[in-house]
């Protein structure tokens, strides 16, 4: 090869270098927002409102028990009508506050009786706000209507106001949903009770406690119970130390572990006096076949009164004080979960 046509070759090859090293320099940097969350979380429309809700804080190691028993001689499911899946057909509403549109599950039905606390989600462009009223009356298919209709509440929010008469407290949240108690995790939410007022529930503080925020309109009638810390919204569990080996029972196994590590909130009266409710979903009911059966009844007689329960100590203690579980994951958008610590 001559000379010339080495220094033409050398001529054009610097010539392509410093044409890449501005085409490198000149390229535009790979930008980097926020990345999606890809942790662990939970569904918002199973598992609803905030990490500090009520419904999802576990007991608080520094909680006070006092001994307490509801002289039940009989336990029944008090069944909650729920839709909030956006994928139910929509309906309109008839209600004391218009008719507004809600998503409702074709397979309820309901004849408008005592209580009928039923919950839908409103067809609104987020998908994320339930309205609430009792009682319900409904065939499978057909146009819902109820008498007394309570806010619409955000799924995001503390979950506190629906449509227990006895308390206005949650018809979704501290529900036991279907599938909860044959799936194979453990409940992790707080549950809601029904007390035998007649024998159970005082008339202190008017007949009802944080995070309840009224009693029965007949309360000074109704209540006769002795114990003035048991009120609407009083929060009921199994003290740490309670023995649990006798439950034999799957399904009340699993209710008294979810009673010893939440608790469960009184939302509301009984239909006979001597006996108390726990609140499932609608179609929940086959999975908990030992509702009635004599360990049960032993289980909500063997319930204490969480006395330092409040606004300031929830489930008995601070937030960020240690808890008897795990706080509440967030949601899959990353939003809603419990602090480091909780």
């Amino acid at each position: 090869m001559t000379g010339s046509r080495i220094r033409v070759l050398l001529a054009v090859l610097i010539a392509a270098v410093a044409v890449a090293g501005v085409v490198v320099a000149t390229r535009a940097p790979t930008a980097t927002g926020p990345q999606p969350y890809r942790g662990p979380s939970r569904d918002l429309r199973a598992h609803p409102f905030a990490w500090d809700s009520v419904w999802n804080l576990p007991l608080a190691g520094s909680a006070q028990y006092t001994p307490f028993s509801t002289q039940a001689r009989d336990v029944y499911l008090d069944i909650e009508n729920i839709t909030v899946d956006p994928n139910a057909p929509v309906r309109d509403l008839d209600s004391d506050n218009g008719a507004p549109r809600v998503h409702v599950d074709p397979r309820l039905s309901a004849d408008g009786s005592y209580n009928n606390c039923s919950t839908f989600l409103a067809d609104t462009p987020d998908d994320e706000t339930v309205v609430a009223g009792q009682p319900l009356k409904l065939d499978p298919g057909g146009t819902p209507s109820w008498n007394y209709t309570y806010p619409a509440v955000s799924l995001r929010g503390d979950g506190l106001l629906g449509c227990h008469g006895g308390s206005n407290l949650s018809g979704i949240g501290g529900t036991i949903r279907v599938g909860e108690i044959s799936g194979p995790d453990p409940l992790r939410h707080a549950l809601k009770i029904n007390l035998n007022c007649q024998l159970s529930c005082s008339t202190a503080r008017d007949g009802f406690r944080w995070p309840a925020m009224k009693a029965d309109a007949a309360f000074r009638d109704q209540y006769r119970g002795a114990n003035p810390d048991v009120n609407m919204g009083t929060l009921l569990a199994i003290a740490p130390d309670t023995d649990l080996s006798w439950i034999t029972e799957k399904d009340t196994r699993k209710i008294a572990e979810a009673l010893r590590d939440y608790g469960a909130y009184v939302v509301d009266e009984t239909g006979g006096s001597d006996t108390n409710a726990i609140n499932v979903q609608a179609g929940a009911e086959p999975e908990l076949p030992n509702i009635d059966s004599p360990q049960m009844v032993r289980l909500v007689t063997s319930l204490a009164v969480v006395t330092n329960n409040g606004p300031d100590t929830p489930g008995g203690g601070a937030l960020g004080s240690p808890r008897r579980a795990a706080c509440a994951l967030p949601f899959p958008d990353g939003t809603g979960g419990a602090p480091p610590g909780c």
